[in-house]
């Protein structure tokens, strides 16, 4: 019965993405949220873990780093097995997400 419960929730999450994609086309995330088939729980976990590294990499930057390569392994190995970085750098820079932590991300 557990079972059910979650795959009810996950439609609920979904519904909600589809509802903002109606509203607002570029939400290119969300979309890709919901074509992977990501639970709430592993949304928040890519979200969380690129806010984490967003704020790094901007630490790092205003310390005069050059290299973020470092920083994208930890991307890399952070990131769900659903998607790949390419995916998931293109979605955040159309949704408008982590605009320069993902710019540099995508040139390393």
């Amino acid at each position: 019965m557990g079972n059910i419960n979650e795959e009810i929730e996950i439609l609920r999450f979904h519904q909600q993405l589809l509802l903002n994609l109606i509203r607002n086309p570029e939400a290119k995330l969300d979309f890709l949220f919901v074509e992977k088939n990501f639970t709430k729980k592993e949304a928040e976990e890519l979200l969380e873990s690129c806010d984490i590294l967003s704020k790094r990499f901007e630490i790092e930057k205003a310390e005069g780093y050059m290299n973020f390569r470092p920083l994208f392994i930890q991307f890399e190995k952070r990131l769900n097995p659903k998607i790949t970085i390419k995916e998931c750098i293109n979605a955040c820079l159309s949704q408008g997400l982590y605009v320069s932590f993902m710019k540099e991300m995508n040139r390393v």
